[in-house]
């Protein structure tokens, strides 16, 4: 099941890599990638993007949990010939489980890609934003679908 398999590469993707930061980087260590564009900067965040909601691990560990069996529950529901809504879903739910696995497991997140001007983020970030994205782009594209047919039957 391609979905499967989407949402088991993403979380190895996450993991492995916090796993290489931890074993390599002693916290607040980092290098620079690119410069003045992408730095590696080893942080453990207890809190949400921008640190928000910081030193409340726990209640976002068991918000996770609530939102991933909502995640689930609308893949369920997701009809099967909607492969590219299915696909985000999973893309959505490999981030998700990547950072409450961190949440649970070290009580913060393990954060590493820096970018000027923005918070501090790893693979799990990047799949729920690219998944979240994906979501976007498909409903405009209904949007315009729904739009073009309905200039079509007047």
């Amino acid at each position: 099941m391609i979905y499967l398999l989407i949402i088991v590469l993403g979380l190895v993707a996450d993991q492995f890599t916090k796993w290489l930061i931890v074993q390599n980087l002693p916290l607040g260590g980092g290098f620079e990638v690119i410069p003045w564009l992408l730095n590696i900067h080893y942080v453990q965040n207890t809190g949400a993007a921008w640190s928000m909601f910081s030193e409340s691990t726990l209640g976002l560990a068991v918000f996770s949990v609530f939102m991933l069996a909502l995640l689930g529950f609308w893949f369920y529901k997701t009809p099967a010939d909607e492969v590219w809504q299915r696909i985000a879903l999973a893309v959505i739910i490999s981030g998700a489980l990547g950072n409450m696995i961190d949440r649970f497991r070290l009580r913060y997140v393990v954060d590493f890609f820096q970018l000027p001007h923005w918070p501090v983020f790893n693979v799990a970030d990047i799949l729920l934003c690219c998944g979240v994205g994906g979501l976007m782009l498909l409903l405009l594209r209904d949007e315009f679908k729904q739009k073009k047919q309905a200039d079509n039957n007047k």
